[in-house]
């Protein structure tokens, strides 16, 4: 009950910015009631790539990292919706199948296990100064090999450079590998009908409903026989 009354006090107070330091302390609708309603569209996103990945807090960060940095150099998208769809990236989101379908309904609100843990990590990287990036911007590549159907790693993968460092000393190689300076030239976009990226509802063409009934046809009289 606090928080729910804590919560209505801060919507009343406009302008009033939100630290990462405080999102531990407030209801988690709260702090995104705080964001425009664009940006509280990314969060989610954002959320729903991370969940669909892992489970483990410290994975799901790293991730969301990745995605961001995809997001800030304009690699394979110029939002967290773009970036998440983009064709054969993110593997839960590659084929219609039930997971997808339940990736994609989650919302703030849906109290699914460890959701509302994903979405709290996604506010905080969204959030997040650029001072607190836990490895170079050029880092927009992992994968998974225990995901993997077959050992052999993504061919960007063997060509790339594999990321070293601290942040990444206390993940497990077989769960999670990062990759920095992979491009589009190590990894080129996959273009497939099967894989066109889906539409907003408000953008998709709409039927023109004229309200007439078209008129029909004249019919064409038989031919008469010629008079002698």
């Amino acid at each position: 009950m606090l928080g729910v009354v804590l919560g209505f006090i801060l919507l009343s107070l406009s302008g009033l910015a939100i630290s990462p330091d405080s999102l531990g302390r407030l209801p988690l609708w709260v702090a995104l009631r705080q964001l425009p309603p664009l940006a509280q569209d990314e969060v989610l996103w954002l959320a729903r790539c991370i969940y669909s990945e892992t489970d483990r807090p410290e994975e799901q960060r790293l991730v969301a990292w990745v995605v961001r940095n995809r997001v800030e150099t304009r690699y394979r998208g110029d939002t967290y919706r773009e970036v998440v769809l983009e064709p054969l990236q993110f593997s839960a989101f590659n084929r219609p199948s039930p997971r997808r379908d339940f990736i994609l309904s989650l919302t703030p609100q849906a109290t699914a296990p460890g959701w509302q843990q994903a979405l709290r990590i996604a506010l905080e990287v969204y959030q997040a100064p650029a001072s607190a990036r836990p490895f170079p911007i050029t880092v927009r590549h992992f994968y998974s090999p225990i995901s993997m159907s077959t050992t052999d790693p993504p061919p960007w993968a063997q060509a790339g450079v594999p990321f070293e460092g601290a942040a990444v000393a206390a993940i497990d190689p077989q769960r999670f590998r990062f990759f920095d300076r992979v491009d589009a030239e190590l990894d080129p976009p996959v273009v497939r009908a099967s894989f066109a990226k889906e539409q907003p509802t408000w953008q998709r063409p709409r039927p023109r409903l004229l309200g007439r009934i078209p008129r029909p046809a004249r019919p064409v009289p038989p031919n008469r026989p010629s008079e002698p």
